[in-house]
């Protein structure tokens, strides 16, 4: 699908520049320009995304970004009606009994709390580096692009 798009813009370019008789160079000398550009802004977004997203992690504590993101997921280990860990309502059996709703314990709360706490500690690594590998990644490519393409711009304005 992509790679159909690339192909028809391709082609109208190719139209474009045969039907207004652009010469070459202006054309090229734009594409150097364009390229430098996007690919300084590109870097100078990455550099801020990773910044403040490595900001955010050492600023803002676990405990805060539990309160603040996952509080529901401390409720679902208080409150039996929210989480699916014990049984919400009560239940009838075939005899026709009901068996009242079972609330947990302060012990299983605790231990509860505790999963999620350390549940959410390593998401938030696991995020903080998987952003990181991607936002290298961009920064590399787009760094690589700038470093070819720029001095190649500054010597077609001469």
């Amino acid at each position: 699908m992509f790679s159909w798009i690339i192909l028809i813009l391709l082609i109208f370019i190719f139209i474009t520049i045969f039907i207004m008789k652009i010469e070459w160079s202006k054309l090229y000398h734009f594409y150097l320009a364009v390229i430098s550009f996007v690919s300084i802004v590109a870097v100078a977004i990455t550099l801020w995304v990773v910044l403040t997203s490595v900001w955010k992690y050492f600023i803002i504590s676990d405990e805060e970004y539990l309160q603040y993101r996952e509080s529901y997921k401390l409720t679902e280990c208080k409150n039996p009606i929210y989480g699916e860990k014990w049984v919400a309502s009560s239940t009838v059996s075939v005899d026709g009994t009901e068996t009242p709703a079972r609330t947990p314990s302060d012990e299983e709360i605790a231990k509860c709390e505790e999963k999620v706490r350390s549940e959410v500690s390593f998401s938030r690594a696991y995020d903080l580096k998987d952003m990181f590998i991607t936002s290298s990644a961009w920064f590399i490519v787009f760094l690589v692009l700038f470093i070819f393409h720029y001095p190649k711009f500054l010597k077609t304005r001469e």
